[in-house]
């Protein structure tokens, strides 16, 4: 399943964006859009959205154009950021990593901890973020203030927006100018100087590369409005008037009329100071680099004059680029060739599925920011404020590590759980043991005649069974069956003859089955045994004359006394 990728460029007169899906088969274009923002030329404050910006992304929600199954990447306002072009004598990323922040930090009036700090690589060979470079290679650093770069996630949030890239504006144009307008650092030959301009409402952007590789960044913080209050201030229109009039007026028109004359110079003076900036800008930084000598002296067949000369091209991009005759007047104050984007191979972007669909001269106009951001994240963006405190999906990555910890936690509770429990085995298994040993040791001293021991607690039962019966038998700790019989005979009175048949001694009880010659002996041999005190609860029963009329049958239930 495809990646979306959203490249969302938040201007100040309108919102643009880009999806694209990423797949086994490379890029897709899904969907562009376009949502303008009604102006009257106020500014929002540095570092913030303004108001109509956060309504606009409101309705695009709403709209369903985007939505939180896309991986967003947002550019923010170079004017905003910090760059420093640095030159190191080792390429180990990790010493980069480690030696960058304290390098820039004697050059910014910022503490460390205040700023998010990435670099990216100028080498024309090697354009990815992180990568080696050398001593002849320098580095392009770029750092922003935590506070800035918190305003716009903050702002974001409350709707769903959550960009996974967020990055110089800059830089997006130079994935505009690798993918729309055949720039690659791997295959340009020529090694032609271009500078890509794109202008927006407040703000100019310039990406000035040279044989393909990036050489260096500006930010401008002037742009279209410039010339709109112009306008509106020269000829008494309002700001919507102004903004539709100056797409109509032709810079370069032969024979205007006085009213288009007036127009024209009105614009004429807010680009007077435009084109200024924008070449002194330029003087400033460009600097194409010259050929080492043997790369002259080649076996190119093309003549070593021709080799040296070199096109320095101009290319316009964004809303500002509309205004007819920019492009030749910004080329001859600059000394430069114009070059359209239907003057080059599109490069990359061809391979590109559907946005052949797209009107070539719409993508430089409206959408070169905005493409520019997709493909580059698409690739892997090569510098991202999404790091440190800000790394995107620092709440799952938290959440994440937080049930890592509680999973280490589980396992290292659940080993002392085992262990404890391990060790409780072990020591009852060894007293188990030595009580085994104990055990077969006085079973064998008490009962050294049996010599098959299978279950020592079982035979021993069995054995103290026999012995007790023994015991019960022989009297053993109480009156034996004789001395209870000598008892009882002795408690006969004199005189009375008692024949017994049946003497049952069990459990401290006696159980007397007898005759004799009359009732009255009955009760004489009762209050005997009672006067003995040597039984208690004496009773007859079933005392009867037998069938010889001569004598009486009868039964006694007696308890030998306690203690007895």
């Amino acid at each position: 399943m495809g990646q979306m990728i959203l490249g969302l460029d938040i201007g100040q007169s309108s919102i643009k964006g880009v999806r694209l899906a990423k797949g086994f088969r490379g890029l897709r274009l899904v969907d562009l859009f376009v949502h303008p923002i009604l102006r009257d030329g106020s500014l929002p404050e540095p570092g913030h959205f303004s108001i109509r910006q956060i309504e606009a992304l409101e309705i695009l929600i709403a709209e369903g154009k985007i939505f939180s199954g896309d991986l967003i990447a947002l550019s923010l306002p170079g004017d905003l950021i910090s760059f420093r072009e640095m030159v190191f004598p080792f390429s180990d990323p990790k010493k980069l990593e480690q030696i960058i922040p304290f390098e820039i930090e004697a050059e910014l009036p910022f503490d460390l901890d205040e700023l998010t700090i990435d670099y990216m690589a100028l080498n024309k060979h090697n354009q990815t973020r992180h990568s080696e470079v050398d001593q002849k290679n320098p580095l392009l650093v770029a750092a922003i203030q935590n506070s800035i770069l918190s305003n716009y996630l903050e702002q974001l949030q409350p709707l769903g927006i959550d960009p996974a890239w967020v990055g110089p504006n800059a830089l997006a144009l130079y994935a505009y100018a690798q993918y729309k307008l055949g720039i690659d650092p791997e295959t340009e030959q020529e090694r032609n100087a271009l500078l890509v301009v794109n202008i927006g409402a407040s703000r100019t952007v310039l990406c000035n590369i040279f044989g393909g590789a990036l050489q260096w960044i500006r930010t401008l913080p002037i742009g279209g409005d410039l010339l709109t209050n112009g306008l509106k201030r020269e000829c008494g229109l309002t700001w919507g008037e102004a903004e539709a009039q100056k797409k109509e007026i032709d810079l370069l028109k032969a024979d205007p009329n006085p009213a288009e004359q007036k127009e024209i110079t009105a614009l004429e003076n807010g680009l007077r100071r435009w084109m200024m900036e924008i070449e002194k800008t330029v003087r400033i930084n460009y600097s194409a680099p010259k050929l080492e000598k043997d790369e002259l002296e080649t076996d190119n067949e093309e003549p070593r004059e021709e080799q040296q000369e070199r096109r320095q091209l101009l290319h316009l991009c964004g809303g500002g680029s509309e205004l007819k005759g920019l492009q030749d007047l910004l080329s001859n104050r600059l000394d430069m060739e114009p070059l359209s984007i239907n003057d080059k191979t599109e490069g990359r972007a061809a391979s590109v599925s559907g946005i052949d669909l797209v009107e070539k001269g719409l993508i430089s106009s409206v959408y070169a920011e905005a493409f520019g951001i997709a493909f580059q994240e698409s690739e892997g963006p090569p510098i991202n404020f999404r790091r440190g405190p800000f790394v995107f999906g620092k709440e799952t990555i938290e959440r994440r590590h937080h049930f890592v910890t509680i999973a280490v936690i589980g396992i290292i509770l659940l080993a002392l759980m085992g262990s404890d429990l391990y060790l409780h085995y072990s020591m009852k298994e060894q007293r188990y043991q030595t009580l085994k040993t104990t055990l077969r040791t006085t079973f064998n001293s008490t009962f050294p005649k049996i010599r098959n021991v299978i279950s020592e607690v079982d035979q021993t039962r069995v054995a103290i069974s026999e012995l007790k019966k023994r015991a019960d038998f022989l009297g053993v700790d109480e009156k034996s069956p004789l001395l209870v019989l000598k008892e009882v005979t002795e408690a006969i009175p004199d005189g009375v003859k008692i024949d017994v048949f049946n003497i049952v001694i069990d459990s401290g009880k006696v159980r007397i089955q007898a005759h004799t010659h009359s009732f009255e002996s009955v009760d004489r041999i009762r209050g005997g045994l009672l006067s003995t005190k040597q039984f208690k609860g004496v009773e007859v029963s079933d005392a009867k004359v037998m069938a010889d009329q001569k004598r009486v049958r009868f039964r006694i239930k007696m308890d030998i006394a306690t203690g007895q």
